[in-house]
């Protein structure tokens, strides 16, 4: 009902305004290419983002606010999940409908940079209404370009959202764990002939909801709850055009609420990385990094197993025509878990997102990966996890546009109960201005 009056609001604002209504492009990009190949984000996953992706002749004009631009819009999703308890047996299947109002503010200010946004997605489902939950979503960043060879940037979100069903640490509760919290990012980045140094500094937050179980009982998740922090300097030296050697080093302190867990542990940690390797940036062709080093977590719980050993981050946008991008990636990391008697979980991640342009108001994309999950301290819990994904989105006009999803999920625990095999079907009609 919000998208839905912001777009009746819209439209008769924006038939007063001429002209200068688009975002400034993408100065890299040259001719009718396709928009795929100039997106921010081309490691995004989700389809949220996919009406971004076709050409500029069908984006949405926005509404016109001087300095600003304001883009309203609406989505509505029909889904049927096979098994949407993510259960190794009793599978359950259910429809449900998503619906998605976001309105977002872009600047169009000649040097600096500030974007918002506002989301809100709500979940019905037919059959199990007890998981029926509404997202919330804000998020702000920002650009400011001290000079022209030094930019701050500033990037924050404020969510409050529900664990996957799929998640190591789900506990099969009535309802989806709720969790809420804050991102903040800060940065600096400097360039100075060819060497260009960037410093970033991060503070989150995230807390857990209570939930009930079937038995009449509940759960506190509170011994969760934790403030996470985050430092992180990267260097580069331009070897020639288009390579540059690059080294990154970060550390990160995790602080947890309760200094014990429910099952007597004592999570707090603090550990780092320490990367070094190539960068690339050849035009339109292939950007991206591949950085190999040595990563380590300390646990303030002498029980705990610390994980140390070989990190790898690797992604690299390859654009071999001005209609597709291929993106590989891959990733070695340390994430929190509080399954009994397990510290960390490693996962070794690696994917491939394709993404073509078929017509200009048609995009396809295609995604695949394998994980492999290690669980610290625990031997019969590692778990092998295989992904992918095929959609499309069709855009009618800017205003008006449809997509479509098939995905797929197998995750293959050594742990008896905690494997499960997953298929979602989605179609999608989309409202713009």
């Amino acid at each position: 009902m919000l998208a839905a009056g912001l777009l009746a609001v819209a439209a008769p604002a924006a038939a007063q305004t001429q002209g200068g209504t688009q975002p400034q492009q993408d100065p890299r990009r040259q001719g009718s290419g396709a928009k795929v190949t100039t997106e921010t984000d081309p490691e995004d996953r989700t389809s949220r983002t996919d009406a971004e992706r076709v050409h500029d002749s069908y984006q949405p004009r926005g509404v016109d606010l001087g300095s600003f631009l304001v883009l309203p819009r609406l989505e509505i999703d029909g889904q049927y999940n096979s098994n949407l308890f993510a259960t190794e047996r009793d599978e359950r299947g259910d429809f449900l409908s998503v619906i998605r109002p976001e309105l977002r503010l872009r600047s169009r200010f000649r040097e600096h940079a500030i974007n918002l946004s506002l989301l809100a997605e709500q979940y019905l489902h037919r059959r199990y209404s007890q998981d029926n939950r509404t997202e919330l979503q804000l998020e702000a960043d920002g650009r400011y370009d001290i000079s022209r060879e030094t930019q701050a940037n500033y990037f924050g979100q404020l969510f409050s959202r529900h664990e996957d069903r799929g998640s190591p640490d789900d506990i099969q509760g009535e309802e989806p764990t709720p969790t809420q919290g804050m991102v903040n990012r800060g940065g600096l980045k400097h360039q100075f002939g060819r060497y260009t140094v960037q410093g970033e500094v991060g503070l989150d937050r995230r807390t857990f909801g209570e939930v009930d179980t079937a038995l009449g009982t509940s759960i506190s998740n509170s011994d969760r709850d934790r403030w996470e922090m985050l430092g992180r300097l990267r260097g580069s030296y331009e070897i020639f055009p288009g390579y540059a050697a690059v080294t990154e080093v970060s550390a990160n302190t995790r602080r947890y609420d309760d200094s014990s867990d429910r099952n007597g542990f004592n999570r707090d940690s603090h550990g780092y990385r320490v990367e070094t390797g190539i960068g690339v940036d050849l035009s339109q062709l292939v950007r991206g990094d591949f950085l190999v080093g040595y990563f380590s977590q300390d646990y303030q719980d002498n029980r705990f197993s610390d994980p140390s050993g070989v990190s790898m981050r690797a992604t690299f946008n390859w654009t071999p025509s001005t209609l597709t991008i291929v993106v590989p990636s891959l990733e070695r990391s340390v994430n929190e878990t509080t399954r009994r008697g397990v510290s960390s979980m490693v996962r070794n991640s690696a994917s491939l997102t394709i993404r073509h342009e078929l017509e200009r108001n048609i995009v396809l994309t295609g995604f695949g990966s394998v994980s492999y999950d290690q669980f610290e301290g625990v031997d019969d819990m590692n778990a092998w996890t295989y992904e992918a994904r095929a959609r499309a989105i069709y855009a009618f006009t800017p205003e008006i546009y449809t997509g479509g999803e098939i995905g797929y999920r197998d995750k293959r625990s050594e742990r008896a109960g905690d494997s499960y095999q997953q298929t979602v079907f989605m179609l999608r009609l989309g409202l713009q201005y």
